[in-house]
């Protein structure tokens, strides 16, 4: 069986993430140990009792969500001793999937995403746009609304989460006409503002640009290796090679959009069989069931899912 992982992005996070794990596996209270040495402050009280306002912002937010994906990862490794076929990340979780494909050491990892929270924090607090959701929309007719848009307005598709679920931002009043135009035709945009999860700036579009220097200055700190298992960049929608320059890559995070949808119907095309969620929530899961083309998703943070895959991996290798 080929089996994928796939690491998610800000918005997962919840209090108590991995609380279980920490408990029953020693080595997922490993990984939160070492989060609070690299970060040089206790992110695992933050994220075991803290307030969820304060592990929501995004310098918090974001080390959080690579702390317990990994922590999750590593408990998959410990159980079940295989090697995945592939993986991805959407956003953040592409520093998620480079960490647990041996690309980039976890203590670097964590620092690097706390910098990168901290930086990507000063667009929401600067107010440079906002961002939502537009669901129920197949793509050609949203792309032809925001096309009428731009040409007095600024509006972006900033990620493209399933055949019918898209990421917008860009500036107020372009988004309230795209609102207008996409309830004309039967779909729905749900403001960021509505959902607290969620950080309401617009990431993935060209408003980020201003931001991109600072982002790169940070990358320039870390060491990568190659990657242990092929890793997809939703950056450029291809596998990453040894030859590609991964800095610039993930310095294009913060300006272009993320091409998840696009990157899960060519792992499928690769040869994937089964994708394992990895992270907290079982959101990436969820979001998947919108796409009836992929192979099944099963979220390893679920407690029934786990099960699941016991039987579905350990019969594979029984094999």
């Amino acid at each position: 069986m080929r089996f994928a992982v796939l690491f998610p992005g800000q918005g997962s996070q919840y209090i108590g993430m991995c609380k279980d794990l920490i408990e029953k596996f020693p080595v997922a209270a490993e990984v939160f140990e070492e989060a609070n040495s690299s970060l040089n402050f206790d992110i695992r009280s933050l994220i075991l009792n803290g307030r969820l306002e304060e592990l929501t912002r995004s310098e918090n937010a974001q080390p959080a969500v690579v702390t317990a994906s990994y922590a999750l990862f590593r408990v998959f490794k410990d159980q079940f001793g295989l090697t995945p076929y592939c993986s991805a990340g959407h956003s953040l979780g592409e520093i998620s999937a480079l960490i647990a494909a041996g690309a980039l050491s976890f203590s670097e990892g964590v620092s690097y995403a706390r910098q990168r929270g901290a930086i990507m924090h000063r667009a929401l607090e600067e107010k440079k746009g906002r961002a939502g959701i537009v669901v129920d929309l197949n793509v050609e007719v949203l792309n032809n609304i925001i096309e009428s848009i731009q040409v007095n307005d600024y509006v972006a598709i900033s990620g493209y989460n399933s055949p019918k679920q898209f990421i917008v931002a860009g500036y107020p009043s372009a988004l309230r006409s795209l609102e207008k135009e996409v309830d004309k035709v039967g779909g729905q945009f749900i403001p960021f503002r509505m959902m607290p999860m969620k950080a309401d700036a617009p990431y993935h579009t060209a408003l980020m640009t201003y931001l991109k220097p600072e982002l790169e200055e940070a990358l320039l700190n870390l060491k990568f290796e190659p990657t242990c298992f092929d890793l997809w960049s939703t950056v450029t929608g291809k596998i990453i090679e040894p030859a590609d320059c991964i800095p610039s890559i993930l310095g294009n995070q913060l300006v272009l959009p993320v091409q998840w949808n696009q990157v899960l119907s060519s792992m499928r095309d690769s040869g994937v069989d089964l994708f394992i969620d990895i992270g907290p929530q079982p959101i990436t899961r969820n979001l998947m069931k919108e796409n009836p083309e992929l192979p099944v998703c099963l979220a390893f943070d679920d407690e029934e899912d786990r099960k699941k895959l016991y039987g579905m991996l350990n019969m594979e290798v029984i094999l």
